[in-house]
């Protein structure tokens, strides 16, 4: 019994000197600081690094799943949507992250940034016109202020160029833009 008494007290010892775990504020510091360091060794490399990038993804991804409610969360969702689609290829996955901002953080600060960038990523990646046309509308009816309503417009108005007639398009900007220098 003493035996008992003596190893309940010696717990009870090291439990009131090792204090309580790190606190979650502590836990997302931590995985903030990781993040930093894995985008600076992302993108600080001329290449792409695919394992990393998918790593930087993750951790992107665990980081909004442990802490829904922090001002980060949308943020690092964001960046995973970009990273997703652009730096890695996989456009289906950016455009579900870029849905999850909106509807986990529909007032977020930078939400039509979101909404502009999913209809570009819809057009550009996966060139699906009719997608895309219906997500640069629903940028111009939602926020018809802000400057990407302005590039929805003209993305649209692209929209049913061919290739040959956009590059035409382009040729006569730039010439306008020379004569009137």
């Amino acid at each position: 019994m003493r035996n008992v008494a003596h190893l309940a007290f010696a717990f009870s010892i090291l439990a009131a000197c090792s204090g309580p775990g790190p606190k979650a504020d502590d836990k997302a510091l931590i995985m903030m600081g990781r993040i930093t360091a894995m985008e600076d060794s992302l993108f600080n490399n001329e290449v792409l690094d695919d394992r990393n990038a998918q790593a930087l993804l993750d951790v992107y991804k665990a980081y909004a799943t442990s802490f829904p409610t922090d001002s980060m969360a949308p943020e690092y969702l964001f960046r995973a949507a970009g990273l997703a689609a652009k730096s890695m290829g996989d456009a289906p996955q950016g455009i579900r992250l870029y849905d999850r901002v909106i509807s986990n953080y529909p007032d977020w600060k930078r939400i039509p940034d979101v909404f502009y960038l999913k209809a570009f990523t819809i057009d550009s990646e996966l060139g699906q016109k009719g997608e895309a046309k219906k997500a640069y509308q629903q940028v111009i009816s939602m926020f018809p202020d802000h400057r990407f309503a302005q590039d929805a417009r003209r993305m649209m108005e692209y929209l049913d160029l061919t290739d040959e007639e956009l590059i035409r398009k382009f040729q006569e900007a730039e010439q306008a833009q020379a004569s009137d220098r």
